[in-house]
């Protein structure tokens, strides 16, 4: 997808120092540009950097070397712009599920009126109109999930932060997930970056699949064809989405300094 660039990564690099002082080289000179506006999947083995890519992004760490920039070239992080979804449950235990999606409303300033209005239209859109008095603690793992995806959205980040988000969950609410996900975002203008290691995801839902290697080694870049909405179906028997799985798995399974281990390319 061509475009102007929402994030720029330029030769960035990330080592982690060990509590015996010994350094851990992670990532090394990765360098690519995220076009405003698409959906890019990072795909790879664990240990690949896609969710150290993620975090730099964020903010959340920083890079040893090289830069991250935004669309208005500013390379400080983190930013209000930009909303995070990690793999791991977040919600605040002693907040009801209007309360954790009004969060960052509420952190912002917004009166309570106007952040709780707000956090309703969200909960609603997500299909937890019916759950915003529970706890956390009276979830299921997928309404959990849908309540993280609330919160993100909450203030109107340009950019979307997803490190595999719905790994967690069994075959049927993970594709629901997906599902509201694509909705949430088609025509939006929002940009997002979605980390996976299920290749059959990323297929289903990318713009741009960039499959990693170890050290952040981009061994596969490619733009997936632009008709939507896709289905399973498609990216399972299409014989063009059967190429690119192949060639994103052979990406994947020979990448020389990964531990010898076999990859199911359709789970989480």
């Amino acid at each position: 997808m061509t475009g102007a660039p929402a994030i720029v990564l330029r030769d960035v690099g990330k080592v982690f120092v060990r509590d015996d002082g010994s350094a851990v080289s992670v990532l090394e000179h990765v360098t690519f540009d995220i076009a405003a506006g698409s959906f890019v999947c990072l795909v790879g083995r664990s240990g690949s950097g896609k969710s150290t890519i993620l975090n730099m992004i964020a903010g959340l760490i920083e890079p040893s070397s090289g830069t991250i920039a935004f669309a208005d070239g500013s390379v400080k992080r983190p930013r209000l712009d930009v909303g995070y979804m990690t793999q791991k449950e977040t919600l605040l235990p002693w907040r009801d599920v209007l309360k954790n999606v009004a969060m960052p409303l509420e952190v912002r300033g917004v009166g309570q009126a106007q952040r709780e209005t707000r956090a309703r239209e969200l909960i609603g859109l997500v299909g937890l109109a019916e759950a915003e008095k529970r706890y956390p603690r009276e979830l299921s793992g997928g309404m959990s999930r849908r309540a993280s995806l609330a919160r993100m959205l909450a203030s109107d980040p340009a950019t979307l932060l997803l490190d595999e988000p719905f790994g967690a969950l069994d075959a049927q609410l993970r594709g629901d997930l997906q599902l509201e996900l694509l909705q949430l975002w088609e025509g939006s203008g929002k940009t997002i970056v979605f980390v996976t290691h299920d290749i059959d995801e990323a297929l289903l839902l990318a713009d741009r699949v960039i499959a990693l290697q170890s050290g952040g080694r981009i061994a596969v870049d490619v733009e997936l064809p632009p008709a939507r909405p896709r289905s399973v179906r498609d990216v399972r028997f299409a014989p063009e989405f059967i190429a690119l799985h192949e060639r994103l798995l052979d990406a994947l399974t020979t990448d020389p300094d990964a531990a010898a281990r076999p990859i199911s390319a359709g789970a989480p």
